[in-house]
């Protein structure tokens, strides 16, 4: 499915609040309970933190997702990544995290991803060579 990325903005705050409702409120309510104020202000923080790492994913102008992808030290970081549920399994979120794969390839570094342990996403993280490295008591940390 062909798709466009584009800048995030402050004016996105309740997109993405709605795509973090949608696409992963059991998972944040199973382990955190779900609390929108406090949904609301960390969301508010990663924009503070990483407005210009955060594109905002279109199709035919139509905001259907939201990705994050910055450099930490020698390793590039998934923040985020949330297709909504109407537009997932369509190889959106694969060609996005393909595409991270060959930057960080072509500057020697790894890629660091952190996903729920309950998230399905895991299964295309493995299948796009990440492999775990860590748990905790709710999450999955892999690398590439």
């Amino acid at each position: 499915m062909s798709f466009d990325l584009r800048d995030c903005t402050y004016y996105d705050l309740d997109f993405i609040l709605s795509l973090k409702e949608s696409g992963m409120k059991w998972y944040i309510e199973k382990i955190y309970g779900w609390d929108i104020d406090i949904q609301r202000e960390k969301t508010r923080k990663e924009l503070d933190k990483h407005i210009d790492d955060i594109k905002i994913i279109q199709v035919n102008n139509e905001d259907i997702g939201v990705t994050t992808f910055y450099k930490e030290d020698n390793a590039y970081v998934v923040g985020l990544i949330i297709i909504h549920p109407k537009y997932q399994c369509r190889g959106i979120a694969s060609t996005i995290i393909s595409n991270y794969i060959n930057i960080a390839k072509a500057e020697k570094c790894n890629i660091i991803i952190k996903c729920y342990k309950d998230n399905p996403a895991k299964d295309l993280y493995k299948r796009l060579g990440f492999r775990v490295v860590s748990e905790d008591n709710s999450h999955i940390h892999m690398i590439i």
